[in-house]
């Protein structure tokens, strides 16, 4: 297992605020959408709530949504071995933040290191801060799979969010005991155990455990006054352009008060829209996992054969991944 640096944290959160939307409306977990803003507007919804089981139901046309469920145990079977030593890391970690009193003996470990950050270290946040926002960018500029909207939106936020990281008073023993308690809880409600368990969950096992993951790291960034929430309040979607069978559409959000905005094209299929972008990926890794078929002199029948790849649109359009 490879450890998480700080960058990587950083990058996470910018992803996941991609999912940023307004509590206007409840999506019901079905596919797709009547409008492009509505089939985006409950799409991100769910990812608000953590309802992620729901959001990919949502997200992908019905059989699309089968196939990710069935290659979701080749998807764990094509995770790379595990370190022995990594594997002992994780297991201690877990036995540390699930064990009787582990709010007390993590805080009275961590205690020290927090005063000596706010007498030695204090001064040099800015320093620290800018070494992980150059991080940060150089890590979504080398990314390939991110598309060009989405690279541009993801170094918007890393820049928003490097001035905040100095401000933050990241040596607070109060802050740091709260903190302490959000980590210790989801810990215990995601049930970890082992990295091979984590391997063998299946689909559901796995929503469920992201879901509490993302609403504890939610409440973890509350508490140093960054609220993702107040982000999901601010979002507007709007179509730019539409075009038979696919749409262009805009979301604008704030976050720590500092506009950002990024885009989407969308597929109607079947009368509902969806996401172009994901949904092509869910198809590109359905056919990396899928076995080989067998080798045979008549043609397979056209009910498995492999999806097309989406189409964008039907006419001339912008690339929404080029913007």
């Amino acid at each position: 297992m490879r450890r998480s640096s700080s960058a990587t944290w950083v990058l996470l959160l910018v992803i996941a605020l991609l999912a940023a939307c307004n509590r206007q409306k409840e999506a019901p977990g079905t596919p797709g959408g009547g409008s492009p803003e509505d089939a985006t507007r409950e799409s991100l919804a769910l990812l608000r709530d953590g309802k992620f089981d729901l959001f990919w139901k949502h997200a992908l046309p019905p059989a699309d949504f089968a196939t990710l469920r069935a290659d979701w145990p080749r998807r764990n079977a094509a995770q790379a071995p595990i370190n022995p030593d990594d594997e002992a890391k994780f297991e201690a970690g877990v036995k540390r933040l699930t064990e009787p009193d582990a709010e007390k003996k993590l805080f009275a470990e961590l205690r020290p290191t927090l005063v000596r950050f706010d007498r030695d270290y204090k001064d040099q946040m800015p320093l620290v801060s800018g070494v992980g926002q150059s991080m940060a960018l150089t890590a979504i500029d080398q990314d390939k799979d991110l598309t060009l909207s989405q690279k541009r939106q993801l170094r918007e936020a890393v820049n928003v969010m490097a001035p905040w990281t100095q401000t933050v008073g990241w040596g607070d023993q109060f802050k740091a005991k709260e903190a302490i308690g959000i980590v210790i809880d989801t810990a215990r409600k995601a049930n970890l155990s082992t990295p091979e368990a984590l391997h063998a969950m299946t689909f559901e096992q796995s929503m469920a455990t992201w879901s509490v993951a993302w609403l504890g790291f939610k409440r973890l960034l509350d508490v140093y006054g960054l609220s993702i929430d107040k982000s999901f309040e601010s979002v507007s979607i709007d179509t730019i352009e539409s075009n038979g069978g696919s749409a262009h559409v805009k979301i604008a959000y704030t976050l720590l008060d500092k506009p950002i905005q990024t885009d989407a094209t969308l597929v109607l299929l079947d009368g509902r829209w969806y996401d172009s972008d994901l949904l092509q990926r869910v198809r590109d890794e359905h056919a990396r996992l899928a076995p080989p078929a067998p080798a045979t002199s008549t043609p397979p029948p056209s009910s498995t054969a492999a999806p097309p790849r989406i189409q964008a649109s039907r006419a001339p359009m912008p690339d929404a991944r080029g913007r």
